[in-house]
């Protein structure tokens, strides 16, 4: 849509492959919450609730184990990858990520996404 007197610019905002994905993913998610947020009629018990480490089945018979660790979230991913993901915006309890790696717990399944690639969903 073109508005008299105001040019468009294009340009570029540098993402590589696949993150517009990741960044579509995590908007997408963040949008799916009350002022509280969890999602709409979930209560504390559900994803955030858990203790100690808890192992998720994925898909291609992976699997990915997840400790809370203060505000972080452990992950040994299900592909092999061992890391700390703070929550992502801070103060949440289902989104957790950073530069390539993602994150987000929805009752009992989980998403694992990783910039460039397609996300794994695993279930507890």
């Amino acid at each position: 849509m073109s508005v008299p007197g105001v040019r468009r610019q294009n340009r570029s905002i540098g993402l590589k492959p696949g993150a517009g994905l990741a960044l579509a993913a995590g908007l997408f998610t963040s949008a799916c919450t009350t002022e509280g947020g969890q999602p709409p009629g979930q209560e504390k018990t559900g994803a955030a609730a858990f203790s100690g480490p808890v192992t998720y089945r994925c898909e291609e018979e992976m699997e990915m184990t997840l400790e809370r660790r203060g505000s972080l979230l452990s992950v040994h991913s299900p592909r092999g990858i061992d890391l700390d993901l703070p929550p992502a915006p801070p103060g949440q309890t289902e989104r957790f990520g950073e530069a390539l790696y993602a994150v987000v717990l929805d009752g009992r399944d989980a998403l694992w996404m990783v910039s460039g690639k397609e996300p794994i969903t695993c279930t507890r």
